[in-house]
């Protein structure tokens, strides 16, 4: 015979089929089904333990696919930011001519160029394959049939644009489309907005900003979001001198251009560097040349490696994924410690089942396989949701930032598909392990006896160890948001001598030919609820000033009225306010402190009446106004000099009261549609213009927030499976003591000391940790803010808040158990 079985009081019928499946099972010619058959029933066993476990199953697929899910949504923003400009045949040899330049502020970096440089590059340069130039409107308004609209990112482009980069066209002819003055070329999604569709839009004209009357010579496809450029009108370059004259063969003014260039397959950039610089010496006065250099960026960097060069759309620079990154695998890591806890401390309670299972004769391979097909059904569900949640959380980014810029490919990505995969068999293998390869190699009498883990502390050790982990990383990431909250606190919550809450801007008026300004002055004049306002053109502009020509030093030049330090309640330190501008030589202006530190003067009042050069043009101090904060992540103020300039005004201030707010707007509404008829009104408050002003930080802060809360949560999930297997280890220790006077709150003290100990030693471990990761993530500052020991000890406190909840909801439940029902419990 093959086998035997031992008779004894079992059922005829189930003794039969035991012995059938062993006998199929060590037979040594096993059928091709037999695997199906045994992976079938070991499959159904684990849906039955879930089932008959269903909070144990909740936690565990819940706690994991909250981490899967983070990690999937931070792998498609990153995935995301990586791609741009991807798509481009040519993109590997694709560069953009940056601007570098020394002023006595510091290095200037700028992604925009000199407008004339794109033919100099074309003409005086070898070794390129070809050369274009864009210069783009990042808003612009224009009018159809007596209708107003406003779009973004209308580009003007030479001829070569679409030798460069790639576009599908749709209709017209791509070699000309371009070519002739006041031609334009739009998408598809363009003409079905604003045109009637693809099929009604060629040869229609629109006039744009009231200044050009533009016909449409061609259809393109809409690009992909994955852009910097953005475009959704591409307008023939040679009308740029139409609508900015003082911008072309302008080697002066720097403008929102860019220069473009494509190497031929064995150019090297060195040849290239060098023939720039001959341009730069040719083309540019000799004080300019001295202090700029040209840098070639490759394209595919101009989005995540951009840095301090500016771009069309924004930046997201590699730093930044890194942060995402390390967040992601934080969460993950806390979910997957958390699974591997709660998994171990369940199985544990199976003891004796192991017993059962091998006194009947199941093999050590048939348990490990049963416990290992139980962790992957647990994980492959925790993937399924984890999907599922990644899906509506990548539709409330996209909610967020107002367009589906990402997309829930994970099903068709490789390597999201390779990632999640490698999720499902590190857990299994992880949270598999410890009940598959330990508790099936337990002797069966003494797993009967559950005698293998009650009498060693191997299993509570591990746990104790695995509930550290989760809470090191938990308070890492409590302790590098609040770093880095704090450090952007600082900035943000500046004093101001305004409420910006209370200022609302109009960033672009439309020009003063008809006498629009002092129009619209009149009007506003009647506007309840505006309390000051003023023109002007602020921070825009840099600029040398020196009173000897051996120390000249860079500032910020900015134009405003009579109005601007009361509607900004700016502190005149000494001297009075600008006078009405009367032009002439000698310029009157207002400066802050920086700048009369800057000339080397003793105090404001010795400022007055001071005359320096500023732009090759003498100029006279008349008041001093107190230093206020230039940049936004930075305590340096730049020196500041204000003119009374009305030619230069290009924005407008108001402050309006806080009351009636809607009113107040809707009349500063009525007011601009009386001076701009052909414009429509578009403001913003001051606050929201300071908030962008932190671009990508705002994100992160809003993901570590996030991401902080989740750690918190699993890791309370952690400590409740901890919880629970002491609870079930001492119970009848429980009854005993509470048979002999022990109250309920010394039995949860039993549980809550210890955990309180685990959540110490874990913050001494992540502390330090914390504090490196925070200082590395704000390398890319230009200042930092030293974290104070309150963020430590809030980031304790708060991982001990949720602990004492978490342990002592769970060990009270404990507590109450009647001893009478504890104490019959069988070991």
């Amino acid at each position: 015979m093959i086998f035997e079985v031992d008779s004894g009081p079992v059922n005829d019928a189930g003794m039969k089929l035991a012995t059938l499946l062993m006998a199929i099972y060590r037979c040594p010619f096993k059928p091709k089904f037999l695997l199906v058959t045994m992976i079938r029933s070991f499959l159904l066993t684990a849906l039955r333990n879930l089932k008959k476990n269903r909070l144990y199953a909740a936690i565990n697929i819940g706690g994991l696919a909250i981490g899967i899910a983070c990690c999937l949504v931070i792998f498609v923003i990153v995935s995301y930011e990586t791609s741009f400009d991807d798509y481009h045949s040519k993109a590997s040899r694709i560069y953009r001519v940056n601007l570098n330049q020394q002023t006595g502020v510091g290095q200037q970096f700028n992604g925009c160029n000199y407008s004339p440089l794109t033919d100099a590059i074309r003409s005086e340069v070898t070794g390129l394959e070809q050369v274009t130039g864009v210069y783009c409107l990042q808003r612009y308004q224009f009018s159809k049939d007596n209708n107003l609209f406003e779009d973004q990112y209308a580009f003007f482009a030479d001829p070569h644009y679409f030798d460069v980069f790639d576009g599908t066209w749709l209709s017209g002819d791509k070699a000309t489309a371009l070519t002739l003055p006041n031609s334009v070329v739009v998408t598809d999604s363009f003409a079905r907005k604003f045109l009637g569709g693809s099929n009604k839009a060629l040869g229609t004209t629109f006039v744009l900003e009231n200044k050009l009357t533009l016909t449409v010579n061609g259809i393109v496809a809409t690009p992909p979001t994955n852009t910097d450029h953005r475009y959704s009108i591409l307008i023939s370059y040679s009308s740029l001198g139409n609508f900015m004259p003082d911008i072309v063969d302008n080697w002066e003014k720097v403008g929102a251009g860019a220069t473009y260039v494509v190497f031929n397959r064995d150019t090297r950039k060195d040849r290239i560097d060098a023939q720039l610089n001959q341009l730069i010496q040719k083309h540019l006065s000799k004080d300019i040349a001295d202090k700029t250099a040209f840098y070639l960026m490759a394209l595919n960097d101009n989005h995540d490696r951009n840095y301090d060069y500016t771009s069309f759309t924004y930046d997201f620079p590699v730093p930044v994924m890194i942060i995402l990154s390390i967040i992601a695998g934080l969460v993950a890591f806390i979910a997957c410690i958390n699974f591997v806890n709660l998994a171990t401390a369940q199985s544990l309670k199976r003891a004796k089942e192991v017993g059962v299972r091998k006194t009947m004769g199941s093999s050590r391979f048939q348990l490990v396989v049963q416990y290992l097909s139980e962790a992957f059904v647990i994980t492959g569900l925790a993937a399924v949701t984890g999907m599922i949640l990644s899906k509506f959380g990548i539709d409330a980014l996209n909610r967020i930032y107002g367009k589906n810029y990402l997309r829930f490919e994970v099903l068709v990505e490789p390597l999201s598909l390779l990632l999640i995969a490698g999720f499902l068999l590190v857990i299994t293998l992880l949270a598999g392990f410890y009940p598959a390869f330990v508790l099936s190699g337990y002797k069966p009498v003494l797993a009967l006896k559950s005698q293998n883990y009650k009498n060693s502390s191997n299993g509570l050790s591990i746990r104790r160890t695995l509930v550290i982990s989760q809470f090191i990383g938990a308070q890492i990431l409590i302790i590098v948001t609040m770093i880095m909250t704090n450090q952007v606190n600082a900035f943000k919550e500046r004093p101001m001598d305004y409420d910006p809450k209370s200022i609302v801007l109009i960033p672009a008026l439309h020009g003063n030919d008809t006498g629009q300004y002092e129009k619209l002055r009149h009007e506003l004049q009647n506007v309840p609820g505006i309390l000051n306002y003023s023109f002007g053109n602020v921070g825009n502009e840099m600029g040398e000033f020196f009173t000897r020509e051996q120390q000249k030093q860079s500032g910020i030049i900015s134009y405003a009225d009579t109005a601007y330090i009361h509607t900004f309640r700016m502190r005149l330190l000494a001297g009075k306010n600008l006078s009405y501008s009367t032009g002439g030589p000698n310029q009157q202006v207002l400066v802050n402190e920086s700048l009369v530190k800057s000339l080397g003067l003793a105090s404001p009042a010795a400022a007055i009446g001071m005359t320096y050069t500023l732009k090759g043009q003498l100029v006279t101090i008349v008041g001093v106004v107190k230093d206020s904060f230039t940049q936004p992540m930075s305590n340096r103020v730049d020196p500041i000099t204000i003119l009374n300039i009305p030619e230069k005004f290009s924005s407008l201030a108001l402050s309006i009261s806080k009351k009636d707010v809607s009113k107040t707007l809707g009349g500063i509404e009525k007011a601009w549609k009386n001076a701009y008829p052909t414009y429509l009104c578009k403001y913003q408050f001051m606050d929201d213009s300071i908030n962008q002003s932190y671009g990508e930080y705002n994100m992160i802060f809003s993901i570590l927030r996030l991401a902080s809360f989740l750690a918190i949560f699993i890791g309370c999930l952690g400590l409740y499976g901890l919880v629970s297997f002491m609870a079930i280890q001492r119970t009848k220790e429980i009854g005993i003591r509470k048979v002999f006077g022990a109250t309920v709150t010394s039995v949860v003290m039993i549980f809550t000391k210890e955990s309180v100990i685990l959540i110490v030693i874990a913050f001494l471990i992540a502390a330090p940790l914390a504090h490196f990761l925070g200082i590395a993530m704000l390398m890319e500052l230009p200042e930092r803010v030293t974290p104070g020991i309150g963020i430590f000890i809030t980031g304790l406190l708060v991982s001990l808040l949720v602990c004492m909840l978490t342990v002592g909801y769970r060990s009270y439940q404990a507590a109450i158990q009647n001893p009478v029902e504890s104490l019959r419990i069988e070991d």
